[in-house]
């Protein structure tokens, strides 16, 4: 009785390796990104996304403007005025994605941020080349984001 338990547990271990070889993680990620969005997902995702996108147009007009003329104080003010709640709209909007991209989203979110700290900083020193190469990483950053969105 005892060589016939081995038997079956050699047997096991054998089905046990056989199902972890054939079914490889590289199939099981692909299975994942199969997945696909709800109706309501979609919607709740767009309505952060029109808030972040007023803010970019806002960015690449208004703030481009300031940027160009080199308008020290306004530029600073617009930053901490109307694009104070860009990173926190941008976090809720990475919590809604699908994990795979959750983290490049907030990568990017991260991006914003420091873009945003380096132009203030830009503005404060009043050094123009560092503003603009601020204003192109800002600006950069939010495009990638705006990639990852569902449309």
């Amino acid at each position: 009785m005892s060589k016939y338990r081995s038997f079956l547990a050699a047997a096991l271990a054998l089905v046990m390796v056989l199902f972890v070889t054939f079914v490889s993680p590289a199939e099981a990620k692909s299975k994942s990104r199969a997945q696909v969005y709800s109706a309501d997902q979609i919607a709740e995702i767009q309505g952060y996304a029109e808030t972040v996108n007023r803010m970019r147009d806002r960015i690449t007009t208004d703030l481009k403007a300031l940027v160009d003329q080199e308008n020290w104080v306004f530029t600073r003010n617009f930053i901490h005025g109307p694009l104070g709640e860009l990173r926190l709209k941008m976090l809720r909007i990475a919590r809604d994605l699908f994990p795979e991209a959750q983290e490049k989203a907030r990568d990017l979110a991260k991006d914003t941020f420091t873009a945003l700290a380096n132009l203030d900083k830009a503005a404060a020193d009043e050094d123009s080349r560092a503003l603009n190469r601020a204003y192109s990483d800002l600006v950069k950053s939010l495009e990638q984001f705006d990639a990852l969105l569902p449309q």
